[in-house]
């Protein structure tokens, strides 16, 4: 078990069955641990933490595939990637700092040759390593190698006609391959679906697909105005109707099929209008954006950002924390509730879904402290203003 203090309590974390969890100061005490001098604060709320508790990290720009709703816009290498020596630095200031998980991608990660000595030094060193890879140029042998990733998640975003509506047909054919020598080599294999328009009424097929190859889970991402997707994103984002039907559809067919689904922090608004308690969320630590604190991304040249989606930062992996608490960029993420207008500013959830994705609020209103345009609330709020062209 491995653990960090915070002013609340801590976060205590397991490997197998992979577990993390913010627990209070007598719980930290009841393990046996002492007293933090963070304990002394009177404050025993989760506010900001110490540190980013998962890293986002591209590992690599450079990818084959060309996949026209690609966030990274990726393709050609970043003539600046960090090189292997830099990157088990990256690794070893992100462990010092108590960071959990890094999750690795690309681009396509596989393209890079030290990608093993890359995962092996960063269990080495206490970090738990993730993969998402796109299924180009897996093999038999690779798949065993991969044992060493606490999950590896292949990109599908359906089965059939749908599972082509954002990659080329062939890609199915390869993720199809590759979820089959990752299950059959005993890796831990998910399914990251992003999700639009028309590819939403095929979910139902991807949940039987997913339990007749053996996966552990679906992550349903929502698609992001961001790199070569924002051309796409107008006309692919998913309708108001789809939003208020997601979080029902994925309880059934999760339930049908026995396959666990997940959702991105930028579907949080989507569950929040079925109005959940609001206690349970935070008990269970389902939040909204949480860019800049209990996450961060960073691309492959070591700059980092909020999250994956939003512009990079002069920051780098090597310095940011160092500015943890002093950036204004860190601290305008993070008091984002202090100056969130309506319909968030009256909204029961708002400190929990801080506004939904505000990537998309960037790309849709050129300010991220508008209120995510396609929360099913702040379409409702916009239809009973006149405005009936948000969110729609």
């Amino acid at each position: 078990m491995k653990h960090r203090y915070e002013n609340f309590g801590g976060i205590v974390a397991i490997d197998d069955p992979p577990f993390l969890a913010f627990v209070d100061r007598d719980f930290m005490r009841e393990l046996g641990l002492e007293d933090s001098p963070l304990w002394k604060d009177q404050d025993e709320a989760i506010n900001i933490l110490s540190a980013p508790t998962e890293v986002h990290l591209a590992i690599t720009n450079a990818c084959k595939v060309g996949c026209k709703h690609c966030y990274m816009d990726s393709g050609e290498l970043d003539r600046h990637e960090m090189d292997t020596e830099r990157l088990k630095e990256a690794l070893h200031k992100l462990q010092s700092i108590g960071v959990f998980h890094v999750a690795l991608g690309g681009g396509e990660a596989l393209l890079r040759p030290d990608l093993f000595e890359i995962a092996h030094y960063a269990r080495e060193i206490g970090l738990v390593p993730n993969l998402t890879i796109s299924g180009h140029m897996l093999t038999k042998e690779t798949a065993k190698k991969l044992r060493v990733f606490g999950q590896v998640n292949l990109s599908v975003d359906g089965v059939g006609k749908a599972g082509s509506v954002f990659r080329e047909p062939r890609m199915f054919d390869l993720a199809d391959k590759a979820i089959t020598m990752l299950v059959d080599a005993g890796v831990k294999t998910g399914i990251n679906c992003v999700l639009g328009r028309n590819n939403f009424e095929s979910m139902p097929e991807l949940f039987e697909y997913a339990k007749d190859k053996k996966t552990n889970e679906i992550e349903f991402l929502r698609i992001k105005p961001v790199g070569r997707a924002k051309e796409l994103y107008d006309k692919e984002r998913t309708t108001y109707e789809q939003n208020i039907n997601l979080i029902p559809l994925l309880s059934k067919y999760s339930k049908k099929y026995d396959i666990e689904a997940k959702i991105d922090c930028s579907f949080i608004p989507m569950l929040c209008y079925h109005k959940p308690p609001p206690e349970y969320l935070e008990k269970t630590s389902t939040y909204g954006c949480e860019a800049g604190n209990v996450l961060i991304g960073a691309k492959s040249d070591g700059r980092i950002n909020g999250c994956s989606f939003l512009p990079p930062t002069e920051m780098t992996i090597f310095d940011f924390h160092d500015q943890w608490y002093s950036s204004p960029y860190f601290k305008d993420l993070r008091s984002w509730p202090s100056r969130a207008k309506e319909p968030c500013r009256s909204c029961r959830y708002l400190e929990v879904c801080k506004g939904g994705c505000h990537a998309v609020a960037l790309h849709v209103t050129g300010s991220m402290d508008e209120p995510d345009p396609d929360c099913p609330m702040v379409v409702e709020y916009s239809d009973r203003r006149g405005n009936h062209d948000v969110g729609k």
